[in-house]
Formats: structure tokens, sequence, C-alpha cells
């Protein structure tokens, strides 16, 4: 249970929201490293979650206050069900949500928050009632470039303020919502830079990956949204011509994708089969992951940022990836990695053959990446900007 009000530092308590707590992918580490670097005399984090994870065993180990709010099941499912369905299965939901929603007003006002972060869309759904019945104000942390339209709305009308992972997602929404736009900020993001540019181990010997041979990797959730299907197709496409190259797809799949991340291995089988296709699921160790790779691929059909790419840019890899929210920001073309059109597999195969093929190229452009990333996205700057981000929202709200 978090602490009382009482005995936190005299700064306003902010209510970090987190929807899905079961997973440590970039929306959850970005918000591990805000809490482990932010500046406690500039404000207080309070976590809330609807389920125990990976996440909420991070909270704690961090020794911030949590609390486990568990929602209705039907609106706890990955994606969400609010907005969907007919009218009726709307009031439905809504009847679900209602009770939980008085709660959650009532530990709000208890904890005497001054503002609530929420990591996404669908949070601020599910916040944005008690929210308003206990009248504090809702960030909305943007992380995705998707047009989700009425449901985007209705977030905008819940939302006091809020800031796009990336200026390309910033701008999307500005353009969709020029009555919201002035309320519309941005924060750049920032990693631990020292954690993926230092030597240290890497996967190769645990992998059974020579300590010669070029690897491509991939890194996320294994889902449609990550275009983890395009990067298995490329794989395939490129075994023959470059028989020494492995493959490695870092990650896991939530519940409801199970079934695609069974046809995405059966599809790899042939690689696996060969020892040159390896999935081990999720890794606790990052830096040790971007060390074994060469190249970085990110076929995303949707994204926000990218933070992998500049991960792995800290590590000296570069990426290949599509021109979803914040290519600008994270890849130069050319120079730091390559930028490809969405959904298109013959040209992610290209370029990553190009590197391969080419591996003075591969080894310039890594290093390039490197520099550009050690110079741009520190953890500090995301920090400050984050922290302006909240402070703004207690402020607007007040």
């Amino acid at each position: 249970m978090p602490s009382s009000p009482a005995t936190m530092p005299d700064s306003p308590t902010i209510v970090f929201y987190q929807s899905s707590p079961g997973h440590l992918y970039g929306g959850q580490l970005d918000m591990l490293r805000f809490f482990s670097a932010h500046d406690p005399a500039r404000l207080t984090p309070v976590v809330l979650t609807p389920a125990e994870g990976a996440f909420t065993e991070q909270v704690r180990a961090l020794g911030l206050p949590l609390r486990v709010m568990p929602l209705p099941r039907e609106l706890a499912q990955t994606g969400g069900a609010l907005l969907h369905g007919s009218a009726w299965d709307r009031i439905r939901q809504l009847a679900l949500l209602t009770p939980w929603s008085i709660r959650l007003a009532r530990w709000l006002r208890q904890m005497q928050a001054a503002a609530v972060y929420a990591n996404n869309r669908r949070a601020v759904l599910t916040l944005g009632p008690g929210a308003h019945l206990a009248q504090k104000p809702i960030f909305w942390h943007i992380k995705q470039d998707r047009n989700r339209g009425r449901m985007d709305a209705l977030a905008m009308k819940l939302t006091t303020y809020a800031a796009g992972c990336s200026r390309d997602v910033q701008q999307a929404f500005q353009q969709r919502h020029p009555r919201r736009a002035h309320h519309i900020g941005y924060i750049p993001n920032g990693i631990p830079l020292e954690d993926f540019s230092r030597p240290g181990p890497n996967l190769r010997q645990e992998l059974g990956i020579p300590l010669d041979a070029p690897v491509i990797g991939l890194v996320g959730s294994i889902t449609p949204r990550k275009g983890v299907d395009l990067f298995v197709q490329a794989a395939l496409q490129l075994a023959a011509s470059h028989p020494q190259t492995h493959f490695v797809l870092a990650g896991d799949a939530p519940s409801a994708y199970a079934d695609f991340k069974q046809d995405i291995l059966a599809a790899a089988q042939p690689l696996i089969e060969q020892g040159r296709f390896h999935a081990p699921g999720w890794l606790a160790d990052m830096p040790a992951f971007y060390r074994t790779i060469d190249i970085l691929a990110l076929p995303s059909r949707i994204e926000g940022f990218g933070l992998v790419v500049i991960e792995a840019a800290a590590a000296g890899a570069p990426t290949v990836r599509t021109a979803s929210g914040g290519h600008t920001e994270t890849t130069i073309p050319g120079k730091t990695g390559f930028v490809i059109p969405i959904d298109d597999v013959d040209a992610l195969r290209g370029r990553l053959d190009d590197l391969l093929t080419h591996p003075q190229q591969r080894r310039r452009m890594g290093e390039a990446a490197r520099a550009y990333v050690l110079e741009n996205f520190s953890l500090q700057r995301f920090v400050d900007a984050f922290t302006t981000a909240l402070l703004q929202t207690q402020r607007l709200g007040g």
C-alpha cells in the first residue's frame, strides 16, 4: 500500500498509471528510468496499476509507493474494450467502470494527487471518469502515431495536457486536434547512455552464435504492429545469400497474440532448425542483446518513437527502420541507418542486404549512430522535459 501523503516530501504528488504492468518494453522502461532519476524536490511519484507483473516488481525494487487496483475483467483485456462494440456494449462497459471510478476518485483525493499520468489512450479513457470526479488533471503521454478517431477525440476531451514521445507524434496529433494544439507538447526521449555504450558481455555463446557471424536483431512485443512477420520474411530471403548470418527475435507476445507468435515461429522453422534463428523470449539484460547484434531491424507498422533504435545506436549498431513515428529523430538516413516505407519487405531485405554485404559501411554507420545518440538523447534531458510536462498539467488543472 502507498504511504500516506503526510509522510511524503513537500512536493506535488503525481499518480502514474501504467495500464500494462505485465511487460517491460519501451513504455514501461521509460517510466522506470524516470522514477530512478527524477528530482524528489520537484514531484513525488505514486504508481497505480490494474494488476501485478514485471513492472510492479521493478517499482517495488525502487521503493516507490504502489497501489494495485484491479479492473473488471472485460475492461482489463489487452487493447481495451472501451468504445468498442455496440451502443449497448458501451453502456455495459461504463456500468462496469463506474464502481472502479468511484474508488479511484476517493483514493486520488486521499493521496492529495496534484495530477494523474496516463501512459496511453486506453489509460486516459479508464482514468478519465474517476479523475474528473476527483477534480484531478490528467496528463496523456502519447506513444503512437496511430489515428484512432473518436477514441482519440474523447481522450483529448478528458486530457488536461498531453505530450508526444516524438516530434512526429506531436505534430500528427496537433494537426488532427487543432483546437487542442497548444495543449499538446513534446517530451524528447532519453536513456541511460552509459549502460548501453560501455563494453560488456554479449549473448553469442549463450545462443550458440559464432563470434564472427553477422547478427540481425529485432526486439519488442511479438505483434503485427511491430512488423515481426516482415522480419521473418526478410530473414528467410537473406538466409541463402548470407549463409553465415544469424537472426535474433527478442521479446514475447501478449496473451492476445499467442497464435500470432506460434505462426511467426512456424514460419521461421527452417532457420530455427539450422540454428540460425533465435527467439530467446524476454531478456533481462538488454545491453547484452545490443552487444550481440550488428544490425537492428525495426519494421514497425505503428510506432511512436522507437526507443530500441537509440539503445542499439548507443551500442554501435545501425538500424533499418520504417517511416513510422519517431523516425525523423532517431535515424539520419544513409548516415546512422536507413528509413524504409511501412509494409515494404523488399525494402527491408534490400537495406539489410546492403549492410551485410558492406561491413565497413555497417561499422561506419554504427559509429555515427553512437555519436549522434550520445549527443542528443541523455536521460537527464528526458527527465527534465517529463517533469516540466507533469508540472504544466498541474498548473493547467489548478
